[in-house]
């Protein structure tokens, strides 16, 4: 896991006023875990807004310059509303590997927080949990590094999602 902070160039607001759609959880193997011992099927989601869908301009324009030793850059926003989490996962890339006709590359996955935390809001990484991010805070892990958010905070949580393959 690699941690880095990315100066706050961008306005909220424009990353607020985008059409999100829900994106539940979908490893029925986790969820089945999970609501086997009382967690609540709806809390496991999350809100996304994805690539082709246009960005806010700072995204490529400025985001992206930091990200240099990564090619086949995508994006997506992510939020997270009060009361919902993803369970300690890996992610697959499926999408990401068809899309790039890739299957052993090196993948790496970056959360850049675009607000300050809020008491409640909680990320884990491995086996470590971070909280107390600033605004620009950068989370990246590569592969099946297993992760899981949690927003059991009052207040909405918005990250941009940079997924890309390390230069050899």
């Amino acid at each position: 896991m690699k941690r880095f902070h990315i100066q706050p160039q961008w306005n909220i607001e424009e990353f607020k006023r985008l059409e999100y759609t829900e994106a539940p959880f979908h490893d029925d193997y986790q969820i089945d875990r999970y609501t086997s011992v009382g967690h609540n099927r709806e809390n496991l989601n999350i809100y996304k807004y994805l690539e082709p869908n246009p960005m806010p301009l700072c995204v490529h324009d400025y985001v992206f310059s930091y990200f240099s030793e990564l090619s086949n850059l995508v994006s997506a926003i992510n939020l997270f509303k009060p009361a919902s989490y993803l369970p300690y996962h890996s992610d697959s890339y499926t999408r990401y590997k068809q899309l790039f006709n890739i299957t052993t590359e090196t993948i790496v996955r970056s959360v850049i927080m675009l607000e300050d935390w809020e008491p409640g809001q909680i990320i884990l990484i491995d086996r470590e949990s971070y909280s107390g991010w600033n605004a620009g805070d950068c989370f990246s892990w590569e592969n099946d590094a297993k992760h899981s958010f949690y927003n059991m905070s009052l207040k909405d949580r918005y990250a941009l999602q940079i997924t890309g393959i390390m230069l050899q």
